[in-house]
């Protein structure tokens, strides 16, 4: 079954973590659209070649190799599987699988932790979102998540559509069809409002023909209104319905990237609740201020971790200057989103912006000073 992406699931990955600093968690990531079946070969024999100086450590990640290949011989890609993410440790005795909707890119990363920047990514880049399509008398509600439509519900009425005889006046007929379409606009309203209240779902469109998606839109509560970031006109039978409105909530989620970008540099200028750059913004995440991160997609320090007292920090150093432990190499932009996600912060990749490159690549709004 495809995993439905959510920040629970990517919570959980943060906080798992070798104590002791040692490159014990294997992390893979596989593109099963345009599968390079070579791809986990090559990484195996160079991680193998680094690792021969410590018996250990090789042991583990033979070990740990051995558990994915068995499950990537026993399992093929599921019906609309795209992408692939396993976690696995075996001195941790950890396996974790997640088959995705979306592509990712081909990773194999040996490392303290499991390494969950693209996972983040995905469920940034691609929030679930509610759909409805319907006309006067019939209705689909959709749930898409992590390129998976999760949810389809169909809803008909029986409506009458012509004047039968029998002595009924036009005018009563008229009042009791649109009786009958507010009475299945209500039913349907019901639906949604069930399925688009939690905090998963933060968009929402609304399609069809004619008048029907006006009508509809005007009896949604205020809280299912606020949601809705589009209405477009779209046959009922139309098989693009889905594809178009990813189009619009990409773009949507685009915009608003760049609005929260222009929020951080206002709140800055003011010297208002705003950090900037590498330093300020490590410590406000790790103290649980940050309410919303924005990082450039592209963005990596090298730096160093010492697991046991979760030290985090740029630079080159072999010991941890606070406890002696024996430190880790790590990507500090990924310590500082996996620190992020321990804290319920919100993340935001950001691409191509040249004003959060200006403030240092990273920044976050701050819940409080």
């Amino acid at each position: 079954m495809l995993t439905v992406l959510k920040d629970t699931d990517i919570k959980g990955l943060s906080e798992v973590y070798d104590s002791e600093n040692r490159g014990s968690f294997i992390s893979l990531y596989l593109n099963m659209d345009s599968l390079d079946t070579k791809f986990v070969g090559r990484r195996k024999n160079i991680c193998k070649s680094v690792l021969k100086e410590d018996k250990e450590l090789l042991d583990n990640f033979e070990k740990t190799m051995q558990m994915i290949d068995d499950y990537l011989s026993k399992h093929g890609g599921e019906k609309g599987q795209k992408g692939l993410a396993i976690f696995a440790s075996k001195i941790h005795n950890f396996f974790s699988v997640y088959p995705l909707g979306l592509p990712v890119e081909n990773l194999l990363i040996v490392d303290t932790s499991p390494y969950i920047r693209p996972l983040a990514r995905l469920v940034d880049e691609y929030e679930a979102f509610g759909l409805v399509l319907l006309d006067s008398q019939r209705a689909k509600i959709y749930v898409v998540s992590s390129g998976k439509v999760g949810y389809k519900k169909k809803k008909a009425a029986d409506i009458i559509n012509k004047h039968k005889k029998g002595g009924m006046s036009q005018a009563r007929f008229q009042r009791l069809r649109k009786g009958a379409i507010n009475h299945f606009f209500s039913d349907v309203s019901e639906d949604v409002e069930k399925l688009f209240s939690n905090d998963d779902i933060v968009r929402i469109i609304i399609a069809g023909s004619g008048n029907a998606k006006l009508m509809f839109k005007n009896i949604l509560p205020p809280d299912i209104k606020s949601k809705i970031v589009d209405i477009i006109d779209m046959d009922f039978d139309d098989d693009g319905l889905v594809s178009k409105a990813e189009e619009i909530i990409l773009a949507d989620e685009k915009e608003t990237r760049e609005k929260n970008v222009s929020r951080l540099r206002d709140e800055i200028l003011r010297h208002g609740l705003a950090v900037h750059g590498l330093k300020e913004t490590r410590e406000a995440v790790e103290k649980g201020q940050i309410e919303l991160l924005l990082v450039n997609k592209g963005y990596k320090i090298r730096g160093w971790i010492c697991e046991k007292c979760q030290v985090v920090d740029s630079g080159v150093k072999d010991t941890c200057p606070y406890c002696g432990s024996r430190t880790s190499e790590v990507d500090v932009i990924e310590e500082i989103i996996e620190f992020a996600e321990r804290t319920d912060t919100k993340i935001e990749f950001v691409g191509d912006n040249p004003i959060l490159d200006e403030l240092g690549g990273v920044g976050g709004l701050l819940r409080f000073k």
